[in-house]
């Protein structure tokens, strides 16, 4: 009963867009995750053997062995 009170405290309450915007990006973090979002905010990493000769089938990068 009390998430449904505090549910409809928060639908009642007076609020311009900018509070409500935060008010939907908080419930979209809670919901998802910190970590998911985290995650999406870090750049990207890529492998640096990717490509043509980057794997054992691809061919050798050295010399003589």
């Amino acid at each position: 009963m009390a998430i449904k009170t505090q549910v409809n405290a928060i639908l009642n309450k007076k609020m311009d867009r900018q509070d409500f915007i935060k008010h939907v990006a908080i419930g979209i973090v809670a919901i998802s995750g910190a970590g998911s979002a985290l995650r999406l905010l870090a750049p990207k990493q890529q492998k640096a053997d990717t490509g043509y000769g980057g794997s054992a089938y691809g061919g050798s990068n050295t010399v003589g062995k």
